[in-house]
């Protein structure tokens, strides 16, 4: 028996009706590390688990340009959706004067960057979360490509606050009320050929004139502008 833990050396025999089936020759210690060390045991690996983590920590930090600063730094994940693998990718989300990072400290790997400048715009919609009956806040990023990339945080609204304040003290501005139609509550079937929709307004109210017997009437509807009307 150690000062602070146990030490077993036991042989046991497994028998049904009296008759030995399996042999087990047990030995083992239990106890805190401070104890293991003390008395000799798991030295080895004691040394190559610090070394490791000394190592480690020198990778707290994605690598940043020549005058890149970060002004946010919390956690989250991407949604990758690329080919057949689909999954949300955790890590650490570092906002600079320069880029929003995605950063997974444990493989040192930087898994979503874009620069400031792509970024169109930003909508922050609620999601189902994986916990039954609980809600998250997803942060669709839209990018100058019209690539629409998914984005949670433990503080999403706080991320997209973030990256605002950021594209304003370098004089850019964000598209408002963009265009997503998966977000779209009617189906767009007003568009001819060739024809997309380049902005789209909040709920509006129209004067239709009189008609006949009816009278002038204020009609609630969707305003959309395309490349065309």
């Amino acid at each position: 028996i150690l000062d602070k833990g146990l030490v077993i050396n036991a042989d046991i025999i497994i028998s049904v009706a009296g008759i030995p089936l399996i042999g087990v020759n047990l030995r083992a210690a239990l106890a805190g590390m401070e104890t293991m060390l003390k008395y000799g045991v798991m030295q080895a690996w004691d040394e190559k688990s610090r070394a490791w983590e000394r190592e480690h920590r020198k990778k707290t930090l994605p690598s940043l340009v020549e005058g890149e600063e970060i002004a946010l730094k919390v956690f989250g994940s991407h949604y990758y959706s690329k080919g057949i693998y689909n999954a949300w990718k955790p890590g650490y989300f570092y906002l600079t004067n320069k880029r929003l990072i995605l950063y997974r400290q444990d493989f040192d790997e930087i898994t979503f960057q874009i620069p400031l400048e792509e970024i169109k715009a930003l909508v922050t919609r609620e999601e189902a979360h994986f916990v039954k009956g609980k809600k998250k806040q997803v942060l669709y990023l839209i990018d100058k490509q019209e690539r629409v990339h998914r984005l949670s945080a433990v503080e999403t609204n706080q991320l997209k606050d973030a990256i605002v304040q950021n594209l304003e003290t370098i004089g850019l501005s964000l598209e408002e009320s963009p265009v997503l139609l998966e977000f779209e509550e009617i189906p767009i079937d007003f568009l001819i050929e060739g024809e997309e929709v380049t902005h789209r307004g909040k709920k509006v109210w129209y004067l239709a004139p009189a008609s006949g017997i009816q009278q002038e009437t204020w009609r609630p509807g969707h305003l959309y502008l395309t490349n065309k009307r």
